[in-house]
């Protein structure tokens, strides 16, 4: 799980200074990509599941309790707490910090899917909408096509 978080944090930290994000997104976006999933564990022990809906209800409380222990900005810390509440959500992005947690994500979790051929780019081209995470996803899956 650290490590699929980090890989995560990579990815969001890339695309958002491809994009050139300000700072207070960027660091939404670095805030949210750390934990996206600290609702995992918690979910299984209530849920016996780690399905996204279940990550959704128990990862922002933890998420809320870590951002206010460091003192993060109210107005930051409501903007991750819907991002992690919301992250397997992908008819809500609403703003390019959500847009960018989605694509980072999905940069490591499409190694899971079996997806080939011409259901995978058409996935990739029809998922990824910034130009950053469409290149990365590419060079990673399509060898840069």
């Amino acid at each position: 799980m650290l490590e699929h978080t980090r890989q995560v944090f990579d990815f969001a930290h890339d695309i958002a200074q491809a994009l050139k994000l300000d700072a207070v997104t960027q660091r939404t976006v670095h805030l949210a990509a750390l934990l996206h999933d600290a609702g995992i564990v918690e979910a299984e022990k209530k849920f016996g599941s780690r399905e996204g809906k279940f990550q959704h209800i128990t990862g922002p409380p933890i998420a809320r309790k870590i951002l206010e222990e460091i003192g993060e900005q109210p107005r930051v810390v409501e903007r991750v707490l819907y991002l992690v509440g919301n992250h397997h959500n992908f008819d809500r992005v609403d703003e390019i910090d959500f847009q960018v947690l989605i694509e980072a994500d999905m940069l490591v979790n499409l190694e899971e899917e079996k997806l080939e051929g011409d259901k995978l780019r058409s996935f990739i081209e029809s998922f990824f909408k910034t130009a950053p995470g469409l290149d990365m996803a590419k060079r990673k899956y399509l060898g840069g096509v």
